[in-house]
């Protein structure tokens, strides 16, 4: 997994690009998702299941995209830094093999209740489809 490098609220404004945030999918990720998560749903297991509902593949649940989706962001605003808000959704499925990247950018930069905040459109894509997982978050910069 490459890691983003960490930013400086001093210079974030609107329009700054976060830079990319590699991550190689494997059975074993899939494994640890399903037990770390107790989603225990054969479509995130069994691929003879999930085959035969229509999906490509097992594939990372709802959980797993939340905690990946808050260390793109953190790894990238800072170990103060803090996700204020969180909003996703999954538009395909991302399995054992996919090769999934993330990309952030800054819409808008603004001071409420004495924080600093960044709010931040990020998408997830692989190597078969763009965008399977598009974001909304909101980071308070540490």
């Amino acid at each position: 997994m490459t890691t983003p490098s960490t930013s400086s609220k001093e210079n974030v404004e609107a329009g700054l690009e976060l830079p990319p945030l590699h991550f190689d999918v494997s059975l074993t990720t899939l494994a640890k998702d399903v037990a770390g998560t107790r989603d225990i749903y054969p479509i995130h297991h069994d691929r003879e299941f999930a085959r035969s509902n229509g999906a490509r593949d097992i594939f990372l649940n709802t959980m797993w995209y939340q905690g990946f989706l808050g260390r793109y962001v953190t790894d990238w605003a800072g170990s103060n830094s803090f996700v204020r808000k969180l909003g996703f959704d999954m538009r395909g499925t991302n399995c054992p093999g996919d090769r999934l990247t993330a990309h952030g950018k800054v819409q808008r930069v603004y001071r409420e209740d004495g924080r600093a905040l960044a709010d931040l459109d990020v998408r997830i894509d692989n190597q078969h489809q763009q965008d399977t997982v598009v974001a909304r978050i909101t980071v308070e910069l540490g």
